[in-house]
């Protein structure tokens, strides 16, 4: 049976496996075998140089830069504990939602229902494997102790041996079929033949961290991909009883696989009393690896064919050697095969650097390790003279009573001190030496070019800047390294998420996936991530976000506002279900007319009045009736008594008629009104008058 990781094989499947040599002939294994044992072992020897460099970053990172654990005399700043952190931060600190991507040829009705349900199985799967953890342990590796992380990917399962028809009954017709399953016996009258297969009872997906001193890889690679190297594999231990029960060895030959044989140096860890006191003879050292078949047999056919070898120490004969459980070969109808399920090792790596014709390139800690020993050391000195510059007192021997100065030598006066005389100059206070202060401005330096190094943002870095300008440009310098760096660790987990996609593929009923789903199809994948979503942001930094995006789009019509309403309710502290609430309908708008009335024919107009009187601003009857009395009383000339006598003369119009009723007469041309006369002629300027053609004088 499979057995907890990492201390134990990951298989794909927890069946014993015999040893048998696939399609390949025994001379032609036997020649690989060999020569994979060979590279194993000259990677562990050189893997045990590297570690002795990573044991010293993680000392680094945890505080102990130093050989002895006292640290009285001299200081240690722990700056690669915070790089690590802060850079980790800025790279993963959160799981991503994955998205699955299919050829446009694929694309029809039938593809959207199982597509959709199969990117929500490779997102549960992810979490429920392990990968938030696995990714936590591996960003540490990579950033501070060996610029590597390792994780790797499996399927383990549980089994038990059942028996089986050894024929295909499907062949059969149903009624048939049926009569055989009950009775047990052929159509012939003989018995069923019977045969014991393994019948998975549980089984599980595991996304679990690999140790760089447990990784083993072709010492020869000197690339970036490890996808392009011949073969990949690691280093583990298991306990004795397991590794009976997974690879059906002789209990009675225990002595003959000689225990592990990892020692202080496989570690990383500086606690080798520790390391050596958890050794026990009960485990079983062994090597894992997956190698591509056709770099080692001429006559393969396949460029992506994968196979799984086991070695355990001690034992020269792989304990399984079989074709990896991960892909599976299908027969076309047209003819051929092809390879489904996964199409990488599912050993991933990730190196956030690359050093030319080197495939494991230094840390960021390793990288910056002088600049944190000058850091240490103008510390220490800081540290020395404080304690050593101390106040040191003199006194004249000549005016102090002798007793007194006894005392005071001994450190142990602090009272009156009696004198002879003026006590200003029995006592004084020597100068002490002065700490230089260009070392504080070195100090500020050293840690401006480690975090410059680390390129984890211009704003903790504290350099000085003279103008905003200059400060933007450096600081989106430092975002473009950070978001390529962010890009590789994105490229990693999506890497993570297609080999456990294709081992979905092979070991999951279609059926629950969704109609229509193949296996076949699982090659025409494509896997993403949104752009920095492996970032977490606080809740003012995302809802800032969902608020500008809202502003940006929601007017343009395409924008499905309920699911990022309910986001922002809940980022805002409030229940999605009580603040949010489906848009009520509207009545239909009325129409919006506009009317000038420029005078009283437009009053008089019908259909002016028609659409005045539905918003009530058409006069009302009553209310024409009222105008037109004050208009008759405007018009009504007033009546006043008609002043009489010599010499007044009648009224003009406008005034009361004569007593009698009789009509006045009319006044004559330019008696009306007396007291009018006529403006003063305006002369005309010459040129006016030429204008109007007027003769000169």
């Amino acid at each position: 049976m499979a057995t907890n990781f990492p201390d134990s094989p990951i298989s794909d499947t927890a069946e014993p496996v015999d040893n048998e040599l696939s399609d390949v002939n025994e001379d032609t294994a036997k020649s690989i075998h060999k020569k994979l044992r060979r590279e194993a072992d000259a990677c562990r020897s050189y893997r045990r140089k590297l570690a002795h460099e990573w044991r010293i970053s993680v000392d680094y990172r945890r505080g102990k830069p130093y050989a002895s654990q006292s640290d009285e005399d001299r200081i240690a700043v722990p700056l690669d504990w915070w790089l690590t952190k802060q850079k980790q931060a800025e790279l993963f600190s959160q799981v991503p939602e994955v998205r699955v991507n299919h050829p446009p040829q694929t694309t029809s009705p039938e593809v959207d229902p199982w597509l959709h349900a199969y990117e929500q199985r490779i997102n549960d799967t992810l979490k429920t494997a392990g990968i938030e953890t696995a990714m936590d342990e591996a960003m540490p590796d990579c950033i501070n102790a060996a610029g590597i992380g390792v994780v790797m990917v499996s399927h383990e399962a549980f089994t038990e041996m059942v028996d089986m028809p050894a024929i295909n009954l499907a062949i059969l017709p149903p009624e048939i079929q049926a009569m055989v399953m009950q009775s047990g016996m052929l159509p012939n009258g003989q018995p069923v033949p019977m045969e014991q297969v393994p019948r998975v009872v549980d089984h599980r997906y595991v996304i679990g961290r690999l140790s760089p001193s447990d990784f083993l890889w072709p010492v020869t690679f000197n690339g970036s991909d490890f996808d392009n190297a011949r073969w990949v594999g690691r280093s583990g231990r298991i306990s004795w009883a397991a590794a009976v029960k997974r690879f059906k060895l002789d209990p009675s030959e225990k002595q003959k696989y000689g225990g592990s044989e990892r020692n202080s140096l496989d570690f990383l860890s500086s606690d080798i009393e520790a390391e050596s006191g958890n050794a026990d003879n009960d485990e079983v050292g062994f090597d894992e690896i997956f190698y591509k078949e056709h770099e080692f047999d001429p006559e393969h056919k396949y460029f992506s064919t994968i196979h799984h070898l086991v070695f355990l120490d001690g034992h020269q004969k792989p304990v399984i050697d079989e074709p990896w459980k991960g892909q599976q070969i299908e027969e076309l109808e047209e003819g051929g095969t092809e390879i489904l399920g996964v199409q990488r090792f599912p050993i991933r790596v990730l190196a956030l650097s690359y050093l030319t014709d080197e495939a494991i390139p230094p840390s960021d800690s390793a990288v910056g390790r002088a600049q944190v020993d000058e850091l240490n050391k103008s510390r220490t000195q800081m540290m020395w003279q404080r304690k050593y510059s101390i106040p040191i007192r003199g006194v004249d021997v000549n005016r102090i009573d002798p007793t007194v100065l006894t005392t005071m030598m001994r450190g142990q006066w602090q009272h009156f001190i009696p004198v002879q005389g003026s006590a200003e100059k029995v006592i004084t206070e020597i100068s002490r030496s002065g700490f230089p202060q260009e070392n504080f401005m070195f100090d500020r330096i050293i840690k401006s070019d480690y975090i410059e190094l680390a390129g984890v943002g211009q704003e903790q870095s504290g350099r000085q800047v003279e103008t905003k300008g200059e400060a933007n440009v450096i600081q989106t310098n430092m975002q473009t390294r950070i978001g390529r760096e962010r890009a590789k660790v994105s490229k990693f987990f999506c890497s993570i998420a297609e080999v456990l996609g294709g081992l979905i593929c092979l070991n999951e009923d279609p059926a629950s996936i969704g109609e229509g789903f193949d296996p076949k199809l699982s090659k025409t994948l494509s896997y993403s991530i949104l752009a920095d979503s492996t970032v977490l942001l606080d809740s003012n930094q995302r809802l800032k976000r969902l608020v500008d995006f809202v502003n940006f789009t929601a007017k343009s019509g395409y924008l499905n506002l309920e699911p990022v309403l309910k986001e922002i309710a809940t980022l805002s502290g409030l229940d999605p279900a009580v603040a949010i609430r489906p848009p009520q309908p509207k009545p239909p708008a009325e129409p919006n007319i506009s009317l000038r009335i420029s005078g009283a024919e437009d009053l008089m107009n019908p259909l002016m009045l028609a659409l005045l009187m539905p918003s009530g601003q058409a006069p009302k009857p009553e209310m024409i009736e009222a105008a037109k009395k004050l208009i008759e009383l405007s018009l009504m000339p007033s009546v006043a008594p008609q002043m009489q006598g010599p010499g007044v003369p009648p009224m003009m119009d406008g005034g009361p008629p004569p007593v009698d009723g009789s009509t006045p007469p009319p006044p004559a041309v330019g008696e009306d009104n007396p007291q009018w006369a006529s403006m003063p002629r305006v002369n005309q300027r010459v040129l006016d008058r030429e204008d109007n053609g007027a003769q000169l004088p």
